[in-house]
């Protein structure tokens, strides 16, 4: 009987509305970007240096979408009721649990992702994502390290959340998991996207504070943007490519002691990686059993639930803007 009384269309709108707002924040930001790029070459000819320059890239980053398409998205959802989940405390010992985990996640997914792009494209798709990440720019730190947790939490969770968890609980995680993975528009990232996503939901709907998460994704994104590239700087391939077959010991052994600092760093952080990941797919096995689901005042029926989430305007809208993003970044 309780589900007879459920209103399916007020939360159809509820969830069209989301993704309206998502699109929106999606399309003015490209849009402001491309301007953002087209506009200096335009004024300058030939003699522009500034759209190439990777502190006018991370700028236009920020304008397009922290300050011009954010604003946007919010307004759209401003009008739909929110309630936060109950504030709860992440202790210490669930958050060493979740940490390997989420790097298992990130390891994972990534594998998963980029196979599946070179797959699809013939070997010919390039993770612009990695190569931007190489960046050394103090700028690029403060967007994928601190503004992009920051802002995408709050729309991808908070936002998310707290406006469609009291039609069930993993109905807006699996959303929250979802928009957020499309959000990047690549197969590269995906994977390990969604799944991230959805983790960061869960622990932001059991602890109702968007701090854990955020730390979280911080976290994350220092590994692959930060310590990674910087890592990588250190391994000097090239001096044993360019190495003169005819060499003398003392020239090899210079070479040779160039590369192998770097090289045992490298390697010490792929066996780190491996060893969290393989810790952390130990413990989402029994993490999994253990979840918590409460239940939600307008729980949708399972036979209406997709048709009711996705299945609308706004949801339909955004996840075609974000196909069509993942298709050109395969071509």
């Amino acid at each position: 009987m309780e589900e007879r009384n459920i209103d399916t269309l007020q939360a159809k709108r509820t969830f069209s509305r989301v993704g309206l707002a998502l699109a929106a924040f999606l399309l003015v930001s490209t849009v402001v970007q491309v301007l953002w790029f087209s506009v200096p070459a335009i004024v300058l000819g030939e003699a522009d240096t500034i759209s190439n320059s990777a502190w006018w890239m991370w700028l236009g980053t920020m304008v397009s979408m922290y300050l011009i398409g954010l604003p946007v998205g919010l307004l759209i959802l401003g009008g739909l009721p929110a309630q936060a989940p109950e504030a709860k405390k992440l202790g210490a010992k669930d958050f060493l649990v979740w940490l390997p985990i989420c790097i298992c996640v990130m390891y994972g997914g990534n594998l998963i992702g980029t196979g599946l792009s070179m797959l699809l494209s013939g070997g010919k798709a390039e993770n612009a994502v990695a190569e931007v990440a190489m960046d050394q720019s103090f700028l690029k730190v403060l967007v994928m390290v601190i503004l992009a947790p920051l802002v995408e939490e709050y729309i991808c969770r908070k936002q998310i959340i707290d406006r469609t968890r009291q039609y069930g609980e993993k109905t807006a995680v699996l959303l929250s998991g979802l928009t957020f993975a499309l959000l990047h528009q690549n197969f590269f990232q995906f994977f390990y996207a969604f799944g991230l996503g959805m983790i960061f939901a869960y622990i932001y709907t059991r602890t109702g504070k968007l701090r854990y998460s955020v730390v979280f994704h911080m976290i994350i994104n220092f590994m692959g943007s930060v310590v990674a590239p910087g890592i990588l700087t250190l391994v000097d391939l090239d001096a044993l490519s360019n190495l003169d077959p005819n060499a003398t010991d003392a020239e090899l052994m210079g070479v040779l002691g160039q590369f192998l600092p770097g090289f045992a760093l490298y390697m010490l952080y792929a066996l780190f990686l491996m060893g969290m990941a393989l810790a952390g797919l130990i413990l989402l096995i029994l993490k999994f059993r253990k979840l918590i689901w409460h239940p939600a005042a307008e729980e949708l029926p399972k036979g209406t639930a997709f048709k009711t989430v996705y299945l609308n305007v706004g949801m339909v809208i955004y996840v075609l803007l974000c196909a069509g993003g993942i298709v050109l970044a395969l071509l």
